[in-house]
C-alpha cells in the first residue's frame, strides 16, 4: 500500500508526464481491445446455430469456366442429399424476390425458398408460429411464408396475430406460419421472408440450370475433409452418367463459419498485427520518458539504497508506478475501444451483420487486461532494472547524470527508437499499399462517372408480367416517361448494374464449333435496353451500340464484352460471328464489342459476358431487366421523387427499391476496405507521430546530458552549424538505422498482405521509397528542434556546472 501511495504521489506531482503517459496507453490499449473485440465476435465466437461446426456450405466446383464456388444444379443436390454418406442431412435454398403490396406503399421483399428441413437443419426456432411442414414443401400446396422479424416490425408492427393471416406477395395469397428472432440470418442480411422451395418432378431433374444454394450437416465425427473426399467420389459418377452437363464439374465443402468470415480473416489478421505494433512504440516511448525521470531521480534511488533499500525494492517500487500507469491506461482504453465500435461494425461481414453484436464482454475485458499487465511490464521493467544499478558515489555528486550509468540509459533509449522507426516504417509502407490499392480498385469504374448514374430497381411481379410483350410496354413507358424529365440525360434498362449481382451466367453453342469433351461455354448473362450501355458509359471497341431497330422481329443480335471476344474468337473479328443459347437454332450475331466491366466485385476476375436486347429475348425472364439507370446532369438523388411518380403512372402497385447512385453502390462494394485502409492509414499516422516524439525526446534528453560538453566546444570556437550537426547527426543517425531494419521488415511483412492488394506490388519500390523519404522527413525536423536549443547553450554557465 505504501508503494501504491507513493506511485500516485509521484504520477500526480509529474501532470505532463501522466497525461502524455496516459493518452499514449490509451490509445494503444484502446485500438487492441477494440481490433479483438471485432477477431472475438467475427471469427471466435461459435455461429448462433445449434452445433454450428457441423454446418458447412456444399458448392459445385467449376474452376475450369472460372467458378470455383459455383452454385448447385438442383438434380446434382438429389443426389448429393442421396447418397452422400457422411451427411446427417441437406437443404437448400434459391433466392426470390416478390412484391408486398396492401396494408401500405407497394414493396420490393427479398427472399429465400427453401427446403422444408432449412431451419430445423440448422437448429433454430421461429420467435412466434413454427417452421414450415414437409408437406407445404410440395408443388401445389398452401402458400405459407416466414417473416422475418425486421420485416415483422416494420410492415406489420410487430402484432402477434400475424400468424395465421395472409399477406399479398405477387398478386398471391400466403399465409404467415412464423416470425424469426430478432438476431436471426444466414447468409445475406436483406432478406424479408422465407417461403418453400416446392421442386417440381422437372426442377429436381434439372442439370443445366445452376442456381441453388446448399446448407449440410455433417455427421458427428465426419470432417470436411472425409466429406469433401465423398463428394468428389460422387461426382465423379454423376460425371460419368452426364458427360454433356457434368463432364468436368467437381464439388467443394466449405465450413461455414469460414464461408462467411473467411473474407476478412487475413485483413483482421493485418489490423491486429498494426495495432501491436501500435502498443509497441507507445510502450517504447513511455519507457523512454521513464528512463529520462530515471535519471533525473538518480539522487532519490541513492538515497534508498544507502538507507538500506536492496535491488528488488527499488524495483517493486517502478513496477508499481509502472503498473498503476499502465491500469489506469487500459480503463481508459475501454472507453476508446467503446467508442469505436459503431466504426467497427463496418468490419463485421455482411453475412453476420444482424447476428453479431460488438460489446464488452469477459472475453474483451479479460485480454485488456492481460494486454495492461503486459505493457506496464514492456515500458516499466527495463526502466526500473537499469534505476536500480545504483552506483552511491556517482549518484550522490551534484553531477550525478555524467556517469557511465547516463550513457547506458541513452543507449537503451537510443535501441528503443531505434525500433519504433522500424514499426513505423513498417505501419506506413502498409498504410501506402493499401491506399493504393483502394485508388486502383475505385479508379477502374471512373470511366462510367458513376457520381452522375442514379440507379433503382423496378423488380417485375412474374405473375403480373409473364407475358414478355407486357414486360417489354412497362420498360419502354417507363423510359419515355423517365427521359423526359428535367435533368434527365439518358436512361436504360439491365437485368442488373455492376457490382448488384454477382451471377447470372448462361451456357452458350458457337456456331460451326463444338466444345472439347466435359468442357462448357459459359458466359455472364444481360438483358438491357437499347440505351444502356451509352447510359453506362462502357466503351464501344467494335461494332455498334443496340438501338431501337433491334426489335422483336429484326435480327437477333448480342453485344460481348472483351473478354469474352478474346476467349472464345482469339485473334478473330468477332463481328458477325453467331452463337446460341436456349433455342438451338435461334442464332445471335455479334453487331458490338465493350469495355470490360467487373460485375462480379472490384477486385473478382473479368468474365466473358454477353448482352442482349430485352426486346428480343422472350424465354429466360429470370435475367430479365429489373434495374433502371439513369445518367442525370443535375444532382441523381434529386430526380428520385419524379422517376417514383413516373413509375407509378404506369404501374401504381410496383415497388420502387435498392434506390442509390454508382458512386454509393462502389461505395458499399469497398466500404470494408475503406475502412480497413482508413484504420491502418490512422495507426500508422499515431505510429509516425509517437515516433517523431521519441526522437525528440531522446536527443533533447543528449543535448541536456551533454550540456558541459557543448559548452566547452562552443568556448574551443565551434560554430552553431557545427552543433547542429552534431545534436541532429546523432538523430539522423538513430533514424537511418532504424529506416535499414524497417525495410527489412516491411519487405518481408508486407508479401503476407498480397491477397489484399490490387494492381500492386506488395514491394512496391515507389511506396518504399516514398514512405523512407517521409519517415527520414519526420526524424530530420524532430531532431532540428533539440538541435536548435543547443545552440543556444551559453558556455559560461555550462562549464560553471563543472
Amino acid at each position: 500500500m505504501n508503494d501504491l501511495k507513493f506511485a500516485i504521489r509521484q504520477l500526480l506531482i509529474n501532470p505532463g508526464f501522466t497525461a502524455v503517459a496516459l493518452l499514449t496507453l490509451a490509445l494503444g490499449i484502446g485500438a487492441n481491445s477494440a481490433i479483438f473485440s471485432v477477431i472475438d465476435a467475427v471469427l471466435l465466437r461459435p455461429l448462433p446455430y445449434g452445433e454450428p461446426d457441423r454446418l458447412v456450405m456444399v458448392w459445385e466446383d467449376a474452376s475450369f469456366i472460372g467458378f470455383p464456388q459455383d452454385t448447385p444444379a438442383p438434380a446434382n443436390y438429389a443426389d448429393w442429399k442421396t447418397h452422400h454418406p457422411g451427411f446427417e442431412d441437406m437443404a437448400a435454398m434459391d433466392w426470390r424476390s416478390f412484391n408486398l403490396v396492401g396494408d401500405g406503399e407497394p414493396e420490393k421483399i427479398q427472399a429465400y425458398g427453401v427446403s422444408a428441413n432449412f431451419f430445423p437443419l440448422l437448429g433454430v426456432k421461429p420467435e412466434l408460429g413454427r417452421s414450415f411442414l414437409a408437406e407445404e414443401d410440395q408443388p401445389g400446396a398452401n402458400r405459407v411464408a416466414i417473416l422475418s422479424h425486421r420485416l415483422w416490425q416494420t410492415r406489420f408492427g410487430g402484432a402477434r396475430d400475424i400468424i395465421g393471416k395472409d399477406i399479398l406477395l405477387n398478386d398471391e395469397k400466403y399465409s404467415v406460419v412464423g416470425v424469426m428472432p430478432a438476431g436471426f440470418q444466414f447468409l445475406e442480411r436483406y432478406i424479408g421472408l422465407w417461403v418453400p422451395i416446392a421442386f417440381t418432378p422437372e426442377t429436381i431433374a434439372n442439370r443445366s440450370n445452376h442456381y441453388l444454394q446448399v446448407v449440410g450437416r455433417l455427421k458427428p465425427g465426419v470432417t470436411v475433409a472425409q466429406a469433401q473426399a465423398d463428394l468428389h467420389l460422387i461426382m465423379r459418377r454423376i460425371a460419368l452418367d452426364h458427360p454433356n452437363d457434368a463432364g468436368r464439374l467437381d464439388a467443394i465443402v466449405v465450413p461455414l463459419h469460414e464461408q462467411v468470415a473467411g473474407k476478412i480473416r487475413r485483413s483482421l489478421a493485418v489490423l491486429l498485427v498494426a495495432v501491436g505494433f501500435l502498443l509497441l512504440i507507445a510502450c517504447m516511448n513511455i519507457a523512454g520518458l521513464l528512463l529520462a525521470r530515471a535519471a533525473a531521480r538518480q539522487r532519490e534511488m541513492a538515497v534508498r539504497a544507502a538507507l538500506g533499500a536492496g535491488r528488488w525494492r527499488i524495483v517493486r517500487q517502478l513496477l508499481t508506478e509502472s503498473a498503476l500507469l499502465s491500469g489506469a491506461g487500459g480503463l481508459l482504453g475501454l472507453l476508446v475501444a467503446r467508442w469505436s465500435f459503431d466504426v467497427l461494425r463496418q468490419l463485421v461481414p455482411p453475412q453476420m451483420g444482424l447476428s453479431t453484436v460488438l460489446k464488452i464482454d469477459p472475453a474483451m475485458l479479460l485480454f485488456t487486461l492481460a494486454l495492461s499487465v503486459f505493457a506496464g511490464l514492456l515500458f516499466g521493467l527495463a526502466p526500473a532494472i537499469q534505476a536500480s544499478k545504483t552506483d552511491l558515489n556517482d549518484a550522490l555528486k551534484q553531477r550525478g547524470g555524467s556517469s557511465a550509468r547516463g550513457a547506458r540509459h541513452r543507449l537503451l533509449w537510443d535501441t528503443f527508437v531505434g525500433a519504433e522507426i522500424a514499426l513505423a516504417l513498417v505501419l506506413l509502407v502498409g498504410a501506402g499499399l493499401l491506399i493504393q490499392t483502394l485508388s486502383k480498385l475505385s479508379g477502374q469504374y471512373s470511366g462510367l462517372r458513376p457520381d452522375h448514374l442514379l440507379t433503382l430497381r423496378t423488380a417485375l411481379a412474374e405473375q403480373r408480367y409473364q407475358e414478355h410483350s407486357r414486360r417489354v410496354a412497362f420498360y419502354d413507358q417507363v423510359l419515355e416517361r423517365v427521359r423526359h424529365l428535367p435533368g434527365v440525360t439518358s436512361a436504360g434498362y439491365t437485368t442488373s448494374v455492376p457490382l448488384e449481382w454477382k451471377g447470372g451466367a448462361n451456357g452458350f453453342t458457337i456456331e460451326g464449333r463444338q466444345p472439347e469433351p466435359g468442357v462448357t461455354w459459359n458466359a455472364i448473362h444481360r438483358q438491357v435496353s437499347s440505351a444502356y450501355l451509352q447510359t453506362m458509359g462502357i466503351a464501344l471497341r467494335q461494332g455498334r451500340y443496340f438501338t431501337g431497330q433491334d426489335s422483336e422481329e429484326a435480327m437477333p443480335v448480342a453485344i460481348i464484352n472483351e473478354t469474352m471476344a478474346r476467349q472464345y474468337w482469339p485473334n478473330q473479328d468477332p463481328l458477325g460471328k453467331r452463337f446460341s443459347f436456349g433455342k438451338p437454332d435461334r442464332w445471335l450475331t455479334i453487331v458490338g464489342v465493350v469495355g470490360d466491366v467487373r460485375q462480379m466485385g472490384v477486385d473478382a476476375a473479368v468474365k466473358a459476358e454477353m448482352y442482349l436486347p430485352c426486346r428480343q429475348i422472350k424465354t429466360h425472364s429470370f435475367f430479365a431487366p429489373r434495374d433502371l439507370v439513369i445518367r442525370a446532369a443535375v444532382e441523381p438523388l434529386s430526380l428520385v421523387p419524379a422517376v417514383r411518380q413516373a413509375i407509378h403512372e404506369v404501374d401504381p402497385d410496383q415497388p420502387v427499391s435498392l434506390i442509390r447512385t454508382m458512386d454509393q453502390v462502389l461505395g458499399e462494394e469497398t466500404a470494408p476496405r475503406r475502412l480497413g485502409t482508413t484504420l491502418l492509414t490512422t495507426f500508422a499516422t499515431l505510429a509516425l507521430l509517437l515516433t517523431a516524439l521519441g526522437i525528440f525526446g531522446v536527443l533533447s534528453y543528449f543535448v541536456t546530458q551533454q550540456t558541459p560538453e557543448i559548452g566547452v566546444r562552443m568556448a574551443l570556437g565551434a560554430r552553431p552549424r557545427d552543433v547542429v550537426a552534431l545534436v541532429a547527426g546523432k538523430g539522423l543517425r538513430l533514424a537511418l538505422a532504424g529506416l535499414g531494419a524497417g525495410l527489412a521488415a516491411a519487405a518481408a511483412l508486407t508479401r503476407l498482405m498480397t491477397s489484399l492488394l490490387f494492381e500492386v506490388s506488395a514491394v512496391d519500390p515507389v511506396t518504399f521509397v516514398a514512405v523512407s523519404g517521409l519517415l527520414a522527413a519526420v526524424a530530420l525536423v524532430a531532431c532540428l528542434v533539440p538541435a536548435r536549443r543547443a545552440t543556444r547553450v551559453d558556455p559560461m554557465v555550462a562549464l560553471r556546472c563543472e
